[in-house]
């Protein structure tokens, strides 16, 4: 049960990523434990050494009564084509 004054997050869609995003997406959350990840919104791309990609994903942490929460990720493909979780932060909502 969401605490009073907290946001309820009701139903999010999920949305198509682009070919290599999607990839990215899969590598990365694939191998994180305690939680589900669902994109929601992609945002974009960064040129760095290789590439990021943005997305906004619905997170559902395991516990007994599982809590949702807006994360933004940052996912880093290098040159070599290795995809790396950089960040995944919260959205304030």
């Amino acid at each position: 049960m969401a605490q009073l004054g907290s946001w309820n997050i009701d139903e999010m869609k999920s949305v198509n990523l682009p070919q290599k995003a999607q990839s990215a997406f899969t590598a990365v959350t694939s191998g994180l434990m305690g939680a589900d990840y669902m994109p929601v919104l992609y945002v974009g791309t960064q040129q760095v050494n290789g590439t990021n990609y943005c997305i906004l994903a619905l997170q559902t942490l395991m516990t007994a009564e599982p809590e949702k929460r807006l994360v933004k990720m940052i996912i880093n493909v290098d040159i070599k084509g290795v995809a790396s979780l950089v960040s995944i932060s919260q959205v304030g909502l």
